[in-house]
Parts: C-alpha cells; sequence; structure tokens
C-alpha cells in the first residue's frame, strides 16, 4: 500500500496499554492530538477509536503500539521497521511493528513509536532512553540501534497500590517524601512488598496523608525499579520520553539520584516516529 496522492489526509495514531492518541494529518500539517480511552483490548474496541478520531472520514492509519502484526527481535534500528498493510474491520491500517527480546523475556509496542521519533530527530545519540507508560521500558541505544531493553510494571503495579491503600485515582504527591522513598528502595530493594504493606495499613487507618502515601508507594516502586535497571543508567546519557503525570514522578527520582536527563516531548516524539515511517515507505 502506498500513500495517497491526494489531499485527503491520513491518521497517526498510537496505543500505549488503552490508551489511543490519535492525529489526523492533512496536507502535512497534524490537528492537535486527540486522545481516546479504549473499554478493552479487542480489536473492535481499537477500530471504533480510530473511526472516532477520524470524525467520520475514511484515511488510512499509520497505528503504532497495536500488536496486530508481530514484534521484530532486538538489537534492530527503530527507524527501519516496516509497516505492515493489515485489514481492521475495513480500516485501511498501516502497523508499525514493536520489539521483542529472549532473555530477558521482553516485549515493547506502546513505546516504539516515541522512541523512533526520538532517535530520528537526535540521530547521534548514544545511552538509554527511558519510556514510562503502561509498561516502562529502559532502552541502550548505540549507532541509531535499539541493542537491549529491561522492562518494569511499576505504573501498573502503583495503581493497584493506590487502589489498595483506599487513595483518589489521581492526587498530590509529596517531592521529599517520594525522594526519601526513591532511596530506601534502591538501597534495600527486598522489602519492597513489606514497605508498600506498611503505607497500605499507614493509609487505610488514617495515619499517613495521601499526598504522602501516593509519594512513598511512587518512591518504593521506583527506587526498585532504579534499582534493577542500575546497568542500563549508570553512567550512561538518559532520556525520559513519558506523559506529563509520569514524567514528573520518574524525573523526580532521577533528580533525587543526581542523574542528570534529558527530557522529550512524548507526544511530538511519537508523531515524528509515525510520521518518518509513513513517508519512508
Amino acid at each position: 500500500m502506498n500513500p495517497p496522492q491526494s489531499a485527503a489526509g491520513w491518521l497517526a495514531a498510537n496505543l500505549d496499554g488503552l490508551t489511543l492518541t490519535a492525529w489526523t494529518v492533512t496536507d502535512g500539517a497534524p490537528a492537535p492530538a486527540q486522545v481516546l480511552q479504549l473499554p478493552d483490548g479487542s480489536p473492535a474496541a481499537l477500530a471504533a477509536k480510530l473511526r472516532q478520531a477520524m470524525s467520520g472520514g475514511t484515511f488510512p492509519v499509520v497505528l503504532g503500539g497495536s500488536g496486530l502484526v508481530p514484534p521484530r527481535p532486538v538489537p534492530a534500528v527503530p527507524a527501519e521497521l516496516p509497516l505492515s498493510g493489515i485489514r481492521l474491520e475495513a480500516l485501511e491500517v498501516h502497523a508499525l511493528p514493536g520489539f521483542s527480546q529472549a532473555a530477558p523475556c521482553g516485549v515493547m509496542q506502546g513505546a516504539l513509536a516515541k522512541l523512533s521519533g526520538f532517535l530520528q530527530l537526535n540521530p547521534d545519540w548514544d545511552g538509554v532512553v527511558c519510556l514510562p507508560g503502561a509498561v516502562t521500558h529502559w532502552v541502550q541505544v548505540s549507532a541509531r540501534e535499539a541493542v537491549s531493553f529491561q522492562s518494569a510494571l511499576t505504573g501498573q503495579l502503583a495503581q493497584a497500590m493506590g487502589m489498595a491503600a483506599e487513595l483518589p485515582a489521581a492526587g498530590d504527591w509529596d517531592k521529599a517524601a517520594l525522594a526519601d522513598a526513591a532511596a530506601d528502595g534502591i538501597a534495600k530493594p527486598e522489602l519492597l512488598a513489606a514497605r508498600l504493606a506498611s503505607v497500605q495499613a499507614a493509609s487505610v487507618l488514617g495515619q499517613m496523608p495521601a499526598a504522602s502515601a501516593h509519594a512513598r508507594i511512587w518512591g518504593l516502586l521506583l527506587g526498585a525499579e532504579l534499582a534493577a535497571a542500575r546497568p542500563y543508567w549508570l553512567g550512561q546519557n538518559l532520556a525520559l520520553i513519558a506523559e506529563p503525570p509520569l514524567q514528573a514522578l520518574y524525573a523526580a527520582a532521577l533528580e533525587a539520584q543526581a542523574l542528570p536527563v534529558s527530557i522529550a516531548d512524548p507526544d511530538r516524539m511519537a508523531l515524528e516516529g509515525l510520521t518518518r515511517a509513513w513517508k519512508g515507505r
């Protein structure tokens, strides 16, 4: 399938978990991003949200993060991944594959378009890119190639802990408390479960303010993640690509460890990655 020759445009869309971010692109100019939540992970739900993003139009879709096509094993160059033309509920979809890894076993889908966009805008980058989302990925990059990656379910665990501790779905958090908890998590990650149980009890009993409980949960989880990912970030150039809520949390934990970080806009990176993939094939 080739790009259309008319000005009808196309839809750039990236799926991260159940969150779909989409841009209608006409004459090379993207409209503001739409953020849509899928009710479930079924192809029918995805197709319905893609149609909603088109606002009644019908045009090709360049889609990242869907898992509709098999992932490619690392090491690999993100910019060289081919689009695969498929039909999704009568929609013309050009799907960007994700990455897979044998050891440790891993799969990276929603973050791939962001990583590709970042490396094409920063072709000389060597180091590590941290991509928090539904799943967080730490990706080792050298000579434009993703060499290896390590993943963590920190966001999903934090959400589950927030519910168990009877905390609001979203809330303020104390930066100093997060830094202290992150230091505890890095120093003794083996105590993670016990420390989280203590935070849960203190929150349920009303002995810990919600802002402190949020910060302790995130700090402990991020500390354990940083301890596990130490070979990726220690002594490396580090870039962080995350949506604002996660960006602030990860940046605070990294700052507490005195780690210099380059921060990139996730929407810009994803759109760039999808656009380059569409134009290049």
